[in-house]
């Protein structure tokens, strides 16, 4: 690909920022480093306060790049899913302080392991996060030092999926003290099974949870009852268990459930229920909000 001209780069900020110039949506515009240095060098981008980069193939060097920019630093909002981000520019962003002002920070689908979330946890610049998306490779290592972290205190959206996070990682986040303004917790992706199901289900440190989303999580029937029977996570509206295997067991705590009386999203596609469980589900008395479930992908529900 043929390297951006200083017209072009002029062009792609034009067609990018907002009409109140405070939002710069440069997602899937086959960006990198060299061409990110150009933007964030612009007259045009200064006074942004949402950068949104996703699916492009910036990596570390353009990541530096914003963190020295003084255009950068109103900065509210830095969202670069699926780039070339590892723990070398995890560890800049983290050790920076142009980006005091951050509230939400993603970087899933990138290559961070559990040196950055270190780096990440351990930040006092990004003391204001609300909303954190991170991964791919923290394991769970990682995830406790984000569960551990005595900064992050005031997140209440955190996305680790695909991490390679099993049940260590699991009771890591239930024991956190820190985490406990969480609202919405994604675990998608992940090797948590039973046993960490149950510790998050028992946590008084989660009772605030209303989203809890656990795609590709082996939990078994043993983690579909801890969630049904669960008082921690009464305020859950949405419940995401797409192929988590709870199987009729599971399905019929949930059919029964006194405790989650608040949901009205529920993902059940691909876990082994019976058309009599799924009718149980259905016409629960239990979950009296409950508008919206699906036993099937969409395109095969009848």
């Amino acid at each position: 690909m043929a390297a951006k001209t200083e017209e072009d780069i002029d062009s792609l900020i034009e067609q990018s920022l907002s009409a109140d110039k405070n939002e710069l949506d440069l997602r899937e515009k086959e960006i990198d480093d060299e061409d990110l240095i150009a933007v964030v060098q612009s007259e045009k981008v200064k006074g942004v306060t949402a950068a949104f980069l996703e699916f492009n193939e910036i990596g570390d060097d353009g990541l530096k790049a914003l963190l020295d920019s003084e255009h950068m630093k109103h900065l509210t909002v830095l969202n670069m899913f699926k780039n070339k981000i590892t723990d070398v520019g995890v560890k800049a962003l983290a050790a920076s302080k142009t980006l005091i002002n951050l509230s939400e920070l993603i970087l899933s689908d990138n290559q961070v392991g559990a040196e950055g979330a270190r780096a990440i946890a351990e930040s006092k610049t990004l003391a204001n996060l609300i909303s954190l998306w991170l991964g791919e490779k923290l394991g769970d290592e990682g995830a406790e030092a984000i569960a551990t972290s005595s900064t992050l205190t005031k997140i209440n959206q955190l996305s680790l999926y695909r991490n390679n996070i099993g049940n260590e990682g699991a009771i890591a986040i239930a024991n956190s003290k820190n985490l406990t303004q969480l609202t919405e917790l994604n675990l998608n992706w992940n090797y948590v099974e039973g046993g960490g199901v149950e510790a998050l289900a028992q946590s008084d440190n989660l009772k605030n949870l209303t989203q809890l989303t656990m795609t590709f999580n082996d939990i078994g029937p043993r983690g579909g009852i801890a969630i049904a029977n669960s008082p921690v996570l009464k305020n859950l509206t949405l419940l995401d268990l797409y192929e988590a295997e709870i199987g009729d067991e599971g399905g019929r705590a949930i059919a029964e459930s006194t405790t989650l009386e608040n949901l009205e999203t529920l993902v059940l596609i691909r876990n082994d229920i019976s058309p009599e469980v799924e009718d149980m589900i259905r016409n629960s008395k239990s979950l009296k909000k409950l508008t919206s479930v699906l036993f099937r992908p969409i395109r095969e529900e009848v």
